[in-house]
């Protein structure tokens, strides 16, 4: 089993609930959840002007799955749920980044990984850290999620917890 680290966030709509929902499709979709974080709201990055932020990070792992399938899974759940790509950073009903896929670094004009900005923002290092915070990403020797986190630059999107809103899916 390979263990693969989403990010999602939503600022549109029944935030934490479609969040939920993404979490069931790729459950539904062949990836199983080990985890999910607590959520947390931020201020959004980039585009200021647009509502809140809920983000959650879940650690998931497949079978037999190469990073470039689960990122098609992404991009097809994403569509499926309504999401279009009009402005860049914009408000969204929801964002899944693939974080890490197990141990491999991947650097193609489609796919980055790990992503080439978690270890730069606050809303994907503080329910990382919930979850894997001794965790060393690849390419990062010595260096762990939590240290990381200690040195995040993103002092503007600081995470508000709001506890476990999201459920993991039972098999």
């Amino acid at each position: 089993m390979t263990e693969v680290v989403l990010a999602l966030g939503s600022n549109v709509g029944d935030r934490s609930g479609q969040i939920q929902t993404a979490i069931d499709n790729l459950v539904d979709s062949g990836l199983r959840c080990e985890a999910i974080s607590n959520c947390y709201e931020t201020k959004a990055v980039g585009l200021r002007d647009q509502p809140n932020f809920i983000n959650v990070v879940g650690k998931f792992s497949c079978r037999k799955c190469t990073p470039f399938e689960v990122l098609r899974l992404i991009y097809r759940i994403e569509m499926e749920m309504g999401r279009v790509r009009t402005i860049e950073n914009g408000p969204r009903n929801i964002d899944i980044d693939l974080i890490f896929f197990g141990k491999c670094m991947i650097a193609t004009n489609s796919l980055i990984v790990p992503h080439e900005a978690f270890s730069l923002r606050r809303f994907v290092l503080e329910p990382l850290c919930e979850l894997m915070p001794d965790f060393q990403p690849p390419g990062m020797r010595g260096v762990s999620v939590t240290g990381l986190l200690g040195k995040c630059p993103d002092m503007d999107s600081e995470p508000v917890s709001l506890g476990q809103i999201c459920k993991i899916p039972v098999d």
